[in-house]
């Protein structure tokens, strides 16, 4: 019975260690099924509303970094997300990838 409580308890730390920690700040709306990714608002062709800002840690990947931003973003009900850049964090060769939530307009 212990055995089986530790080898769970070692599956959800592996689960935990495999997502980023993402910071976010603003409306959350019913879940969307598809984001759409940007680099630039000028790039964004439909009329939209920011509806919040993400903040996710740059510590691996690119790829794995938009994966999760664009999971995150269907969560909490965007349609798209624009990345905005980085920035560094205090005392850290570590980074941060800021990025805005995108609700576009019916």
């Amino acid at each position: 019975m212990k055995n089986h409580h530790l080898l769970i308890i070692c599956f959800c730390l592996l689960l935990s260690a495999c997502a980023l920690p993402i910071t976010y700040f603003g409306d959350k709306l019913a879940p969307t099924t598809s984001v759409d990714l940007y680099y630039s608002a000028h790039d964004v062709t439909k009329p939209y509303k920011v509806i919040g800002h993400l903040t996710c840690s740059n510590s691996v990947d690119q790829e794995k970094v938009k994966i999760q931003l664009r999971a995150y973003a269907q969560k909490i009900g965007a349609d798209a997300i624009v990345i905005s850049g980085t920035d560094a964090i205090k005392d850290s060769q570590d980074a941060v990838v800021n990025a805005d939530a995108l609700k576009y307009d019916k």
